[in-house]
């Protein structure tokens, strides 16, 4: 069992002890709603152990942060995790006081995913430090905003990010997901026009507008949900998760808007998905869709894939048995796949702990994940 003395429980400790939540779009504090406390510590933390790491802004107080470790060698191995959290406000725990009980480090992000940035970096400092040949160079990426909108990646590729395999970090309790949904996000708006609520008839009220969109989308998702099936990933989905409409309880609401949430099987275009959804509201007046603010492609990598067997092998060798599986959720690997960088997703961690209400990791998980990285990267 792995104790707080351990650098890779130390690292962890402190990287939860530093908020790093996402804004969502939200109007709110910097200090504790960016990533940039994370990175500044990062970067620093990364150059005391001689691997020069740089951070860049991927919208105002979001950076990523990158460092490379050029050994070399024929091919480059990306290893990528995201800094930012989900909100910590009502949790059972102290988010940002990292305690380990029985095994575990509890805190915000534990799991989803500064355990992974964690292992990554655990193993990469602890292969530089004992003087071992690696097999690649190694880029490593830790980017900003992977739980709203995935700017931190997206950046990156634009940046001309380079890489010939990757891991993306999230908890997938040391399986390799090899393949998962993508998603689109966007929202529609309906038009109505403000009146007195004494006299309705005198108005026209978005939010009546809305109803009807609401029923075209749920029986939309009922035929998605019936639609052709992708053999590992199930059927696409579409989901309405917020809406917002009217300014008082007295006014004709003269506006609404909805959001979607729309899970994509790899293959899937934007034009059809977007096209698809508008062919359900053709007919109705005063609707408006927004451009979608988020795409993220679906991927997936074949079994025999190099990455995969080569990790595969690691988990062997660091004695774990490989799992291969598949994820309804969407990760940075779509994009970096969309770039033709063949990425799969692993680290430790119970996806049933993100996003919890007392987020916890398995230390013997991250140890593992650290062993695995090891076998994989030394020649």
């Amino acid at each position: 069992m792995m104790t707080q003395k351990e650098p890779v429980v130390r690292l962890l400790a402190d990287l939860v002890a530093i908020p790093s939540m996402n804004p969502m779009g939200q109007n709110v504090p910097p200090d504790r709603y960016s990533e940039s406390g994370v990175a500044s510590y990062l970067r620093e933390y990364l150059k005391r152990r001689g691997i020069d790491a740089e951070s860049y802004e991927v919208s105002p107080g979001r950076p990523n942060v990158v460092a490379f470790i050029d050994v070399k060698a024929s091919e480059t191995l990306l290893l990528e995790a995201h800094m930012d959290t989900v909100h910590a406000e009502g949790m059972a725990i102290d988010p940002f006081d990292p305690v380990v009980k029985d095994g575990r480090l509890y805190g915000r992000g534990s799991c989803d995913t500064k355990g992974s940035i964690a292992a990554f970096i655990g193993s990469v400092t602890e292969l530089l430090r004992r003087g071992s040949k690696f097999k690649y160079n190694v880029l490593l990426l830790f980017v900003a905003d992977e739980e709203y909108r995935f700017m931190g990646a997206q950046a990156a590729v634009r940046g001309g990010l380079r890489a010939d395999f990757g891991i993306v970090g999230e908890p997938t309790s040391l399986a390799i997901v090899r393949a998962h949904k993508g998603v689109t996000r966007w929202r529609i708006r309906t038009e109505g026009v403000a009146a007195h609520s004494a006299f309705p008839e005198r108005g026209r009220n978005a939010v009546y507008i809305m109803g009807e969109v609401i029923r075209r989308l749920e029986t939309y998702a009922e035929e998605l949900a019936r639609s052709k099936s992708d053999p590992d990933l199930g059927q696409p989905t579409i989901s309405i998760g917020v809406i917002q409409g009217g300014s008082a309880v007295n006014v004709v609401p003269d506006s609404c808007w909805i959001e979607i949430d729309r899970r994509t099987l790899p293959g899937e275009q934007i034009e059809e998905i977007l096209g698809a959804a508008a062919a359900k509201l053709g007919d109705l007046p005063h609707v408006r869709m927004d451009p979608p603010y988020l795409s993220v492609q679906g991927m997936s990598v074949a079994e025999d894939d190099a990455v995969v067997r080569m990790l595969s092998n690691a988990l062997a060798r660091g004695g774990t048995n490989a799992v291969n599986t598949v994820a309804p959720y969407a990760t940075d690997a779509g994009i970096y796949n969309a770039e033709g960088i063949k990425t799969v997703v692993f680290g430790p961690g119970d996806i049933a702990q993100a996003h919890t209400a007392a987020e916890f990791i398995e230390l013997d998980q991250v140890k593992k994940a650290v062993d695995v990285l090891k076998c994989l990267m030394a020649a």
